[in-house]
């Protein structure tokens, strides 16, 4: 127990009484180790649900229509697999309007006959509390992930009425380790296109290349179909889009275009680079659709009791 002597009016026993004192303090003190917590000390929210975007190419691709630049994007190209992040920006001297708020967005794929499908969100979604996004202003940062998803051309859709196009690519072959090379000799640009097995209607197939031309590089191809008339043979473009070189080895890198085609016949494909110097072109052929063969089990025939059948 610590007893403090009252004063005397005797400097020397105020001084040790005020020593006391200090010393009571800080026994009475002494356990209280939690340090003060710092000011301001909160944590900001996070998306941890999808992670940022680190895409691996920088290259941006042709646009249909010029609003697609109101929709900004680190790149155009992705492999599959990795996050696509964006922002709709209003640079326009007007406000832009948005059918929901927030302003939502979907995301669309291209099928082989070019015709545009819903990948991902509302195809036609109902329009909820309009709002809109003054000059200069920005949404919210969207991001998606695309594992499991096909190689192909997507379309984000953004309810403000406008969209960009995106390409989704395979992931590029990789070269073994300490695998050498051949030298390689003065080659001229080429585009091969692969064989192409007969295909069913309707049915997903790939159509796919070599070339020395550089990863990344765009590609344009059309896909025509071939008829017959009084002997004279014309072709009728289906569709026309874009696909990029992946990476290959030794020189040789690589090229797909995936899709469907939904009338048997005779087709061929024809690409080539963006300055049109460099082609290839090869027919394929188109079956009916193929028809799934069901076996039928008739019941086991029985008779009602007390009657005999022949």
């Amino acid at each position: 127990m610590l007893f403090i002597q009252p004063d005397t009016g005797n400097p020397m026993n105020l001084r040790i009484s005020l020593i006391l004192l200090l010393l009571a303090c800080i026994l009475c003190t002494a356990g209280c180790t939690q340090p003060f917590a710092a000011d301001n000390q909160t944590a900001a929210p996070s998306n941890t649900s999808t992670p940022a975007s680190i895409a691996k190419y920088k290259l941006t691709l042709a646009q249909p229509e010029d609003s697609a630049k109101l929709i900004k994007m680190d790149t155009d190209v992705y492999d599959l697999g990795e996050v696509v992040e964006f922002v709709v920006t209003n640079e326009r001297n007007h406000d832009l309007p948005c059918t929901n708020n927030p302003p939502s967005f979907s995301v669309r794929y291209q099928t082989g006959t070019g015709q545009w499908v819903t990948r991902m969100g509302e195809e036609n979604p109902a329009p909820g509390n309009t709002t809109s996004l003054k000059p200069g202003e920005s949404t919210a940062t969207y991001r998606f992930i695309t594992t499991d998803w096909a190689p192909g051309r997507y379309r984000i859709v953004s309810d403000c009425g406008i969209s960009r196009e995106i390409l989704i690519r395979s992931l590029p072959s990789v070269t073994p380790t300490g695998t050498s090379c051949p030298a390689l000799v003065n080659q001229s640009p080429y585009i091969q296109v692969n064989p192409v097995s007969d295909q069913n209607a309707g049915e997903t197939f790939t159509i796919s290349g070599t070339t020395n031309l550089a990863a990344g590089e765009e590609l344009r191809y059309s896909v025509f179909a071939v008829g017959s008339t009084t002997g004279n043979i014309t072709a009728a473009k289906l569709v026309s889009s874009t696909t990029v070189v992946s990476a290959g080895s030794c020189g040789t890198n690589t090229w797909s275009v995936y899709g469907e085609i939904q009338v048997p016949g005779d087709y061929f494909i024809g690409i080539s680079n963006n300055a049109n110097t460099v082609s290839a072109i090869r027919r394929f052929s188109v079956l009916p659709e193929a028809r799934t063969t069901v076996t039928a089990t008739l019941p086991v025939k029985t008779t009602a009791p007390g009657i005999t059948t022949g």
